[in-house]
């Protein structure tokens, strides 16, 4: 769940509270902070009604708001640190609750934050009674037109509004807002979790999100299933976008071009797994085709190198040493035999950054979910610098000679 952050509106923001700091209704609450008391909440629970009446809004008050926060499970945050931070970011009061719950060896770490989406007043305000100075008339829209056209009629005299003291000010519009969503995911998971989270992404990677299950939802299981298969696709995804050397998102985006994949809707979940273990193993092979053109790729300029340092005077290797300053004249910027020593320099720096790319290859396997028998790994000869490609057939091999050698020596003794 870690990454997930989703606002919603409360219309029982005392109940609500209650719930989410009640160890008898709670798995495990790790931790619980309110940067105000329970007179602050009841007073905006009463106040958020009573000017929800006023203006006669359709539907039911929203008396606060709630961010649920994924939390990585290994990251020590307290209730306190999280409410401290957003009360400074939005000046508005709020409470804050850090579960942990463990299902079937799944740690979902999460924090409730409700929040008020008033301030409270420096001193009260008194607003006095007011009435209709003359007749006014209304459309079905609530807007004011002529007597002919009304279906709402307001008389002269008529009470507007009603005398009343208020303790806080008029909502703050900016919390309904989905910037208030990409801002408050700015400053949790990219500034606070480190996730690396960026809106760039997030549009990328829209489609993988993962949808919430509600209590006693009919499609819980459903639903938990196709998440899961999301989060699968995710991971090649993110494996893709690192192995083609590609933009964040494209391999997704590539991916739902070549196998006319719509969406990932649970509705489409019977489609989709198919296609999408058909594409895992297609990524593998890429994998390990680009794993292998790395390791090729650096070992011929281990070659390159070895014959830039052989003496230019010595006239039978000059042309062939022409021609790997030619090869690499593009990149370098280095055309002249005269330089090599630089060019070297240069193809050293390459190397350096090729080992570098196959570290972080090797390093996403799990990403693709290849089993540990098939991973493989990168090794560098030590007497000559190249590298060679560790896997389950590298070992075999190297079982194989040794036992060759082995039962030579034995025979040597005989």
């Amino acid at each position: 769940m870690a990454g997930y952050l989703s606002s919603r509106r409360l219309t029982n923001v005392k109940g609500r509270l209650k719930y989410i700091s009640d160890e008898g209704r709670q798995e495990n609450i790790i931790d619980y902070y309110d940067t105000t008391d329970s007179e602050f909440w009841k007073i905006l629970a009463k106040e958020s009604q009573l000017r929800h009446k006023e203006v006669n809004a359709r539907g039911k008050c929203c008396e606060a708001r709630e961010l649920i926060i994924g939390i990585p499970y290994e990251l020590d945050v307290t209730a306190k640190q999280l409410c401290d931070i957003f009360k400074t970011k939005y000046n508005v009061e709020c409470s804050c609750a850090i579960h942990q719950n463990n299902k079937k060896g799944v740690i979902n770490k999460h924090c409730h934050l409700i929040f008020s989406e008033r301030r409270k007043l420096n001193e009260p305000q008194i607003i006095e009674e007011k009435r209709a100075s003359r007749t006014y008339y209304y459309n079905e829209k609530g807007v004011k037109c002529k007597k002919a056209a009304a279906v709402k009629i307001v008389k002269k005299g008529d009470l507007i509004q009603k005398g009343t003291t208020r303790y806080f000010s008029d909502k703050d519009d900016f919390f309904k807002s989905q910037k208030f969503v990409y801002d408050c995911k700015e400053l949790f998971l990219n500034n606070t979790f480190r996730l690396n989270w960026s809106l760039k992404n997030e549009k990328a990677n829209k489609d993988l999100s993962q949808k919430h299950i509600g209590k006693n939802n009919p499609k819980s299981e459903y639903i938990k299933q196709n998440n899961a298969l999301k989060r699968y696709t995710k991971n090649i995804c993110v494996a893709g976008d690192i192995i083609r050397n590609t933009e964040e998102g494209t391999t997704l985006k590539d991916f739902k071009e070549k196998y006319e994949i719509d969406n990932f809707s649970t509705p489409t979940y019977e489609d989709n797994i198919n296609k999408v273990f058909q594409f895992q193993d297609e990524m593998k092979h890429i994998f390990r085709n680009e794993v292998e053109s790395e390791v090729n790729t650096h070992n011929k300029i281990v070659d390159d190198i070895v014959m830039l340092k052989i003496s230019s005077t010595r006239t039978i290797f000059r042309e062939p040493q022409k021609e790997i300053i030619d090869k690499y004249k593009d990149e370098s910027k280095i055309d002249d035999i005269d330089n090599k020593f630089h060019l070297m320099n240069f193809l050293r720096d390459k190397m350096t950054n090729i080992f570098k790319r196959l570290k972080k290859l090797v390093s996403i396997q799990d990403l693709l979910d290849i089993e540990d028998k098939n991973k493989i790994n990168v090794e560098k000869d030590k007497r000559n610098d190249k590298l060679y490609i560790v896997d389950n057939d590298y070992i075999k091999q190297q079982a194989q000679q040794e036992l060759e050698y082995d039962e030579f020596e034995d025979d040597y003794e005989l």
